[in-house]
């Protein structure tokens, strides 16, 4: 039950910080400033996370084991790719594929766990899996229909996607990977993740050619733009530190369908309530996939 509870706050805050996102869309554009907004998030992070591991009583445990800093590392870096190569879908195009194949990448920590950690796969399990695609994929198709975005992928976008699926299912295996070796509080580890992912977005902002133009925010824009980064570093750092925590309760194979297909769910619900988007057959067909997918994975 404890590791549903999880699930339900890391949806919660993975949720705000979606529409977090959708306000603030549009007030940065350039590649080196958006390296440097998302930087920034991750360094907000960093005493989050500290304060999280503060209140959980761990500040003797940020001396860890060897093997913390290098899960810690893992996920930080894969952390720190998906966001650039969903800067990188975004500025090419292709981001209304993303969400298909970050539910592709939930095959890599699915397949890891079962071949390392001898966690179960059932056959329901992998019904639910490509029931799960599916559905990605027809919300992809009715994202498409409101935006009017080109049909066809260039290779570099497909090679983009590929990797932004395999980014973030590389940081799910992560928090797999820290809770089948060992104790440490996850507050710990994430506040890890997050300094790793932070340093390499700003060695990336650095490393990034300067753009010909700067861009110059209005002042209003400048206090809204702060008070939704806090917002979203704090529901950032709470989306991963639940989703760890539910690690340890739930198996691969439950755990990532359950949390994108509900993500597919909440995300067009809140689409059409908070921001007017219209729901069409394919949306209510990807919606209920989603639906028949969690009930195969959880129930069969």
């Amino acid at each position: 039950m404890l590791g549903y509870l999880y699930v339900a706050a890391a949806l919660a805050a993975g949720l705000t910080k979606g529409w977090c996102g959708k306000k603030t869309s549009g007030i940065i554009t350039g590649m080196r400033p958006t390296l440097l907004f998302n930087a920034v998030r991750m360094l907000l992070c960093i005493p989050i996370g500290f304060l999280f591991v503060w209140a959980s009583g761990s500040v003797q445990n940020l001396i860890a084991e060897p093997i913390i800093y290098l899960i810690a590392a893992v996920s930080g870096i894969s952390t720190a790719l998906f966001v650039v190569t969903w800067i990188g879908c975004v500025r090419w195009g292709a981001y209304m594929m993303v969400d298909v194949f970050v539910t592709l990448g939930i095959m890599i920590p699915v397949l890891l766990c079962t071949l390392l950690f001898d966690e179960s796969l059932r056959t329901a399990h992998l019904v639910g899996l490509v029931l799960l695609v599916f559905a990605a994929y027809m919300m992809c198709t009715y994202n498409r229909s409101l935006h009017r975005e080109g049909s066809r992928l260039r290779i570099k976008q497909l090679l983009l996607l590929i990797l932004c699926g395999a980014s973030n299912g590389i940081t799910q295996f992560s928090q797999k990977w820290l809770r089948h070796v060992s104790n440490t509080d996850v507050s710990v580890f994430n506040f890890y993740t997050y300094v790793f992912a932070s340093a390499v977005l700003l060695i990336l902002f650095f490393l990034f050619p300067k753009e010909n133009s700067t861009q110059k925010l209005a002042q209003n824009d400048m206090r809204r733009l702060a008070l939704f980064v806090t917002l979203m570093s704090a529901c950032l750092f709470l989306h991963s530190f639940c989703s760890t925590a539910a690690a340890g309760y739930l198996s691969s194979a439950q755990l990532y369908p359950l949390m994108q297909g509900s993500a597919l769910i909440l995300s067009m619900l809140m689409s059409a309530v908070c921001f007017g988007e219209h729901i069409n057959v394919r949306c209510a067909i990807g919606i209920a996939s989603s639906f028949a997918a969690m009930l195969c994975i959880e129930l069969l």
